[in-house]
């Protein structure tokens, strides 16, 4: 019973974006890239008109720009919009801002005290022993 609660913890982890550590990120990092004005503007006819961010994985990333992965761009007024993994070149000049998706140890610790509380607290309503009790229902589980 603990490894399906483990997996779903770890699937429904909660996720934040940090600044990137290095000054170009590695393939297969997730990112969320912030484009500049005019980087929007260019990249119009590939991405979508007055795109914010654009969210994906990194395929190839060199000094004139990165390739990504698309799973998800953002417009300026906070419409998102899911793909499917297109692959977009964005230039080193488009590009205002990146974050790297990093795990939350914290919020997922949290997440994961909550989840299993609620399960410990809905097996109990439901008549299941508590952490005292013997199978008789009796302190220490002796059952004289």
């Amino acid at each position: 019973m603990h490894k399906p609660i483990l997996c779903a913890v770890l699937l429904g982890g909660c996720y934040i974006y940090r600044p990137l550590v290095s000054p170009s990120p590695s393939p297969g990092d997730r990112v969320s890239a912030q484009l500049t004005t005019d980087g929007s503007r260019d990249l119009t006819a590939e991405i979508g008109p007055e795109v914010l961010h654009v969210e994906g994985d990194v395929v190839r990333s060199d000094s004139s720009g990165l390739d990504l992965s698309v799973r998800e761009v953002e417009s300026y007024r906070g419409i998102r919009s899911s793909w499917h993994g297109e692959r977009v070149h964005l230039p080193t000049t488009a590009v205002a801002g990146m974050q790297q998706r990093k795990l939350s140890v914290g919020g997922t610790s949290l997440m994961a005290g909550v989840l299993t509380g609620g399960l410990y607290v809905i097996y109990r309503v439901l008549g299941g022993p508590g952490l005292f009790e013997g199978g008789n229902n009796q302190a220490g589980g002796r059952g004289n």
